[in-house]
């Protein structure tokens, strides 16, 4: 079910999207996608649920749909699109099974809006049994037998809720493991890129409001241990969670990638921060390679000698230096392919930061064989709680820290 196809008209504006009976793995890929691609959601906040609310950037503007008629809602739906919003209105279940559906299509063809229909897992339950629902309170324990604390949980038994704080290709790897033991993990991001490699679970994105929001959240949904998985220069959210981990007594676990360390035939500058590889490089080089991040390259704002070469995901939100290329792109990428692009812009630095990993090694072993060198930006200090965090430097290190602390699953 689509709307009907208008000659040259573009892709859908609106997307009517079924969230499934209630768990966010449950949604579609497209459903999960299009979600976090969002800047205007439309939703009823108790019968879709924070799951799927969870996934819309924290850039997004989510609108409670309760009392909206079809057409108010078409209304706010047009003012989205005029704005160049992507629009989402969320349904519980399957779009289908809404009975106000017909509705609101109808408001959007008159609008003229173009919308596409993503199905959802149909829930069994009508839209109005959905809207009363209320989760039945869990059975207290007789005061006689003490409940066990999530940490020391038995084998077998439920470890209860593992917040992953991700955002890099472990956090997505260690989240796919705890998903396939059947382990009830959420994935937190950011909510800095725009169209984030979402991993297998339930996610959500977005800040929580510094340590003491962290906090917060963690007590209110019961978290029963953390794995601090995010970039190594994400000092700000690593810091938060081991005030956090403290103030809940809640087990933490580090996994850093180890950082790089120079080889034969590298020639590095080392450098504590941005700023002064800002000025070693418009001291020293000309044609710099920047991969430093779209948030980094604002640092290198105000040169007016260097050509720069600068390599992100997202284009930079700041300013730049006068004269530079902008490529957009994500890794992996090859040898070949680093030397190739290096020799073809006439580089004479990388610049870098020491985030570690496999994945973005390539330019370091390309700027290598072309004797180019390279200004790395050391990694923040990580925050001392010797007796609050352990640390681990690998995806399968974590799942055998997950397996002492909780049980073979």
């Amino acid at each position: 079910m689509s709307a009907p196809p208008r000659s040259g008209a573009d892709p859908a504006a609106v997307h009517l999207v079924g969230t499934g009976p209630g768990p966010v793995d449950l949604l579609t890929v497209r459903a999960s996608r299009l979600i976090a691609m969002s800047g205007t959601v439309l939703a009823e906040p108790g019968p879709v649920g924070p799951g799927a609310l969870g996934l819309c950037p924290s850039t997004a503007l989510v609108i409670d749909a309760s009392e909206l008629s079809p057409t108010d809602a078409a209304a706010r739906m047009c003012e989205a699109v005029d704005r160049g919003d992507r629009v989402v209105r969320l349904y519980p279940g399957d779009p289908t099974d809404h009975p106000e559906l017909p509705a609101h299509t109808g408001a959007l063809d008159a609008e003229g809006i173009s919308w596409e229909l993503v199905p959802g897992i149909r829930s069994g339950a009508p839209v109005e049994a959905l809207r009363d629902a209320r989760p039945a309170p869990a059975p207290e324990a007789p005061r006689s037998q003490p409940v066990a604390p999530p940490a020391t949980a038995m084998p077998g038994g439920s470890p209860g809720l593992i917040l992953v704080l991700g955002g890099t290709g472990e956090a997505r790897r260690l989240a796919d493991l705890m998903v396939t033991a059947g382990l009830d993990v959420v994935t937190s991001l950011a909510g800095k890129v725009t169209r984030p490699r979402l991993p297998r679970g339930e996610v959500r994105i977005g800040g929580f409001g510094g340590a003491e929001g962290l906090t917060h959240w963690m007590r209110e949904n019961g978290v029963s241990a953390v794995i601090d998985a995010t970039d190594p220069f994400a000092d700000q959210i690593s810091e938060s969670a081991v005030h956090a981990a403290r103030e809940t007594a809640t087990p933490l676990l580090r996994l850093h990638r180890p950082p790089w360390t120079e080889q034969a035939g590298d020639e590095w500058i080392r450098v504590p921060d941005m700023q002064t590889a800002a000025h070693v490089v418009r001291e020293r080089f000309r044609r710099p390679m920047l991969t430093v991040g779209k948030q980094g390259a604002s640092a290198f704002a105000g040169d007016t000698r260097g050509s720069y070469l600068i390599r992100c995901s997202e284009p930079p939100p700041g300013a730049l230096p006068h004269r530079y290329l902008l490529v957009l792109d994500r890794g992996p990428f090859g040898v070949e392919s680093e030397r190739t692009l290096m020799s073809r812009h006439r580089i004479d630095v990388l610049v870098t930061r020491n985030s570690g990993g496999a994945t973005s090694e390539a330019k370091l072993a390309a700027a290598r064989d072309l004797r180019i060198p390279v200004v790395m930006v050391d990694r923040p200090e990580a925050p001392q709680a010797p007796r609050v965090a352990e640390t681990v430097h690998s995806v399968e290190d974590a799942a055998r820290w997950l397996v002492e602390r909780f049980g073979a699953r």
